[in-house]
């Protein structure tokens, strides 16, 4: 279902008020947002291999560049403008999946911080040229171990985003997840918006929407 659509959904779903007063879409999207990063992680309870199914592609039809910091010596890609990550309890986070667009024969494994450092302070993994690690971080995404072949054809990521960074054009996957009352996504959503009151979203109102 795309954006706008599960937005218009949620709309018709809640109680009539008086024609003044409505929800801004940005609260609508706000909910919406909380209840689908919820689910997410329902799913990866569950089994976090279902999560690719619901990752946005990146990098496919122009792969992402793959840039060094010259400071710290860190090779790094950052997320496309205006794409942030939906963070998720193990290794790879919001950053489900890293690929080449050529048949490199690299692989990418999720690391942690810490297992970085320690790397980095001496071991014999620098034996190991095919496999490249990679941290999630809030803006990018850190590299151990990169290579001269991924750094010239670049990389593709299938990332797990928030509800806002779609476009309302964009489909939107959502977790087919009931509770045991018969409740799904629009129902949980519907259920959180009914806590918050609408207001005037007239040009003349005194209330405004921050």
């Amino acid at each position: 279902m795309r954006k706008d659509e599960i937005r218009s959904l949620v709309v018709n779903q809640l109680e009539r008020f008086q024609e003044k007063e409505k929800y801004h879409p940005r609260v609508i999207d706000a909910v919406v947002e909380k209840v689908l990063s919820e689910y997410y992680n329902i799913i990866f309870l569950r089994n976090p291999l279902e999560l690719a199914r619901y990752t946005k592609e990146f990098g496919y039809t122009t792969p992402l560049t793959v840039s060094l910091e010259a400071a710290t010596g860190v090779y790094y890609t950052n997320y496309p403008t205006g794409i942030s990550i939906v963070p998720i309890a193990d290794k790879a986070s919001g950053v489900r999946r890293l690929s080449t667009p050529v048949q490199s024969g690299a692989s990418f494994y999720p690391m942690d911080s810490r297992e970085h450092d320690l790397i980095m302070s001496g071991s014999f993994v620098d034996t190991i040229t095919t496999k490249i690690g990679y941290i999630p971080r809030r803006t990018r995404i850190e590299y151990y171990n990169m290579n001269a072949t991924v750094i010239a054809s670049g990389v593709r990521a299938d990332i797990l985003i928030p509800f806002s960074n779609y476009l309302d054009s964009d489909t939107v996957l959502v977790p087919e997840i009931v509770t045991s009352e018969g409740k799904g996504f629009i129902d949980r959503v519907v259920e959180l918006l009914s806590k918050i009151p609408p207001v005037d979203l007239n040009e003349n109102s005194k209330e405004e929407v921050k």
